[in-house]
């Protein structure tokens, strides 16, 4: 099978490339930027084109006789940014992902898989969100996800199967090749300040939660919606079950580089369209996709924090 894949050389992305090539897969990459550093591994064997989503007409061309499925994975995912200047997560997340779908639908591919986020459903006080949990985007992001969801699901109700629609909520990845700049995700950040013998900052006082998934098991969870025989329109979540705060992330990287949670984080103020509760119901993808996450948090942090160890800088992630 020939697969087409947006953002692929970014941090999920570049892992489900890892994975497909194991498993023998044609792949196309599209996108505005690749370091092929993500993908080094198959900078012989993958081809990458630099289209950009928001033109429609290019995506159109940009789409051979044979892909068979679309695995759409570029987004802008920054909430901060997204908060400071919302039109580019408009234009990127949802025109992008309208175009992605039209062409889709007008060259007869067979299945389109989109990488959602766990962040449409807002707070989740009490309980663990499944798929018909009552959802509240916080921020420009959330919302442009959630905008993005409406017109799949749309489009799997007034055409069915042409294409056949998947769209999985991710909860909160982390792992090796994730952005770990000033404004990337708290467990890369985290790791690479500890690094440096910076402190690690916690926005407030730490105890808001997360539902943390390994990067790999995620990936494991979108290979699994390519290949699964699964209703068009089904929304399916990827999450742990387990919530974690923040504070005990911190501490138990502390305990990872040898230094004690006082000299090793500070904190600061709240930032807001922050969640303070996040996780998810994983039954469905365990019942439709056969998914359920092998990597525990301890196991997880230990692996990303090696890996950082072992690789600092030259990396550009999404």
């Amino acid at each position: 099978m020939t697969v087409m894949i947006t953002g692929g050389c970014g941090f999920i992305g570049s892992h489900l490339v890892d994975a497909l090539a194991e498993k023998g897969y044609d792949m196309e990459i599209i996108g505005l930027k690749c370091d092929m550093q993500n993908i080094k591994q198959h900078a012989n064997s993958v081809k990458f084109r630099r289209i950009d989503i928001q033109d429609r007409k290019a995506v159109l061309g940009a789409i051979s006789n044979d892909t068979e499925a679309i695995l759409h994975l570029a987004a802008l995912i920054n909430v901060d940014e997204s908060i400071d200047t919302p039109e580019p997560f408009w234009n990127v997340n949802v025109l992008g992902t309208f175009n992605m779908l039209e062409a889709a639908r007008q060259k007869n591919i067979k299945k389109l898989v989109f990488m959602g986020t766990c962040e449409v459903y807002g707070n989740v006080p009490t309980g663990k969100a499944d798929e018909n949990h009552a959802t509240n985007p916080l921020s420009p992001y959330a919302a442009s996800k959630f905008a993005a969801e409406r017109y799949l699901q749309s489009y799997a109700t007034t055409y069915g199967d042409k294409p056949n629609v998947v769209m999985l909520r991710g909860f909160n990845q982390y792992g090796p090749r994730q952005n770990s700049g000033a404004r990337g995700a708290v467990i890369a950040r985290f790791v690479n300040n500890t690094l440096d013998g910076k402190k690690m900052k916690i926005n407030g006082n730490g105890e808001q939660t997360r539902d943390y998934v390994y990067v790999k098991d995620t990936v494991k969870g979108i290979v699994a919606a390519l290949e699964k025989s699964v209703k068009s329109g089904e929304i399916i979540n990827l999450a742990s079950e387990k919530d974690v705060s923040i504070k005990s992330i911190a501490e138990k990287i502390a305990k990872i580089s040898g230094k004690s949670a006082s000299e090793a984080i500070e904190y600061g103020p709240g930032r807001p369209g922050e969640l303070m509760r996040s996780i998810g119901s994983s039954g469905k993808a365990k019942n439709l996709l056969g998914w359920t996450p092998s990597v525990s948090i301890d196991d997880g942090l230990r692996k990303t924090y090696d890996w950082y160890r072992e690789n600092r800088g030259g990396y550009f992630m999404r």
